[in-house]
C-alpha cells in the first residue's frame, strides 16, 4: 500500500495481505493437504526480502512508522522465515513447504511503485515459477527451500536466522488466532 492503512485490529494492509494471509490459508488447508500423499506448499516472497536488516519488533505488525517499500519487504520476509520454519515441522508428513520469488513481475503493484513505467515480465511468465515447484517431479523431494527462477537459492541470513522465524511463526500464530502447531 503507498499509504499506511490499518485493518480493524491494528494489522497494517501490507503485512496482513503478504504475510498473515498466506500463514493463516495454509494453516487452513494443511489437515487436507496432510491427507494426501504428496503435497506441496508454495508461497510466494520477493527478492525484497533480502533489503531487510533487522526487524523492528516493535513496529510490527502494525508499521507505526510507516514506509511503503518497508512494510513488502518485511512482509516477503516474514513469507521466507515462516516457510523454512514451516518445512521443519512437516518434515516425514509427505508435505513440502518451499517459497519463491517469481521473477520481477508486471503488476499492478509494480506499476504503482515504478509510476507506470514498463519493466516487469509478464505474469505468465512469473507463474511458470509456482507451476514448477507445485508441479514438477523433481521439486517434490524438496523442503523449506527458497527459489529465485526455478533455481534454489539461499535464502537472507536474516530468514535463516531461528529466531526470527519462531518470531514470525509465533506473530502468524497469534495474530490469525490459531491454536495448531
Amino acid at each position: 500500500m503507498p499509504e499506511r492503512e490499518v485493518l480493524p485490529g491494528g494489522i497494517e494492509m501490507t503485512f496482513a495481505v503478504n504475510f498473515l494471509a498466506q500463514f493463516l490459508l495454509t494453516h487452513e488447508l494443511l489437515g487436507l493437504l496432510e491427507k494426501s500423499t504428496l503435497s506441496r506448499i508454495v508461497n510466494v516472497a520477493s527478492i525484497a526480502h533480502r533489503s531487510v536488516r533487522s526487524v523492528d519488533r516493535e513496529n510490527l505488525p502494525g508499521f507505526e512508522d510507516y514506509d511503503a517499500y518497508d512494510a513488502y519487504a518485511v512482509s516477503k520476509a516474514g513469507v521466507v522465515a515462516f516457510t523454512t520454519r514451516l518445512a521443519r515441522t512437516l518434515e516425514g508428513t509427505g508435505v513440502t513447504a518451499n517459497s519463491l520469488h517469481p521473477g520481477v513481475i508486471d503488476t499492478k503493484l509494480l506499476r504503482a511503485y515504478t509510476h507506470g513505467r514498463d519493466g516487469g515480465a509478464p505474469p505468465e511468465k512469473g507463474a511458470e515459477v509456482e507451476a514448477h515447484l507445485a508441479l514438477s517431479p523433481d521439486a517434490g523431494e524438496v523442503n523449506g527451500r527458497y527459489f529465485e527462477a526455478t533455481r534454489w537459492t539461499r535464502p537472507s541470513s536474516l530468514a535463516l536466522d531461528p529466531e526470527v522465524q519462531e518470531r514470525f511463526w509465533e506473530m502468524g500464530r497469534d495474530l490469525a488466532g490459531t491454536g495448531r502447531w
